[in-house]
């Protein structure tokens, strides 16, 4: 075999082992992002337009601590470059947390607004003595 010949063999064998490699990584995001039953694709490419766009506008720190298993999913989509960081990964589950809960805030926000609101008088009324 002349050296060309070589050449592109490890060639064509570096290609099907990055195929392979992102054959994997997919398969590790679309475990830990899709629930089952719902429609992986859909979802695949909610994940890649969401990791895209939207959290861009991130600047607010919040500092959380998370169990071991947790870290080990989130690390494994920085590691497969779902995500650029921890802190982007966090950020984007979090988000889809509350779009998935929209419901519960929505049901929420008035009591808080009222607890806010008594607190504003409550300041007021210590204020006047």
């Amino acid at each position: 075999m002349s050296t060309e010949s070589k050449k592109d063999a490890v060639s064509t064998e570096a290609k099907k082992e990055a195929e392979i490699k992102s054959e994997e990584c997919e398969k590790v995001v679309m475990m830990a992002c899709c629930p089952e039953g719902e429609n992986a694709e859909r979802l695949k490419e909610k994940v890649l337009m969401r990791i895209g766009e939207g959290l861009e506008g991130r600047s607010n720190v919040v500092m959380t601590r998370l169990n071991d298993e947790d870290l080990k999913q989130i690390d494994a989509l920085v590691e497969v470059e779902a995500f650029k960081s921890r802190s982007e990964a966090a950020a984007f589950f979090i988000n889809e947390g509350i779009q998935a809960r929209k419901d519960l805030f929505q049901k929420v926000m008035p009591a808080v607004d009222q607890i806010r609101e008594l607190k504003k008088q409550a300041k007021k009324s210590i204020r006047r003595e």
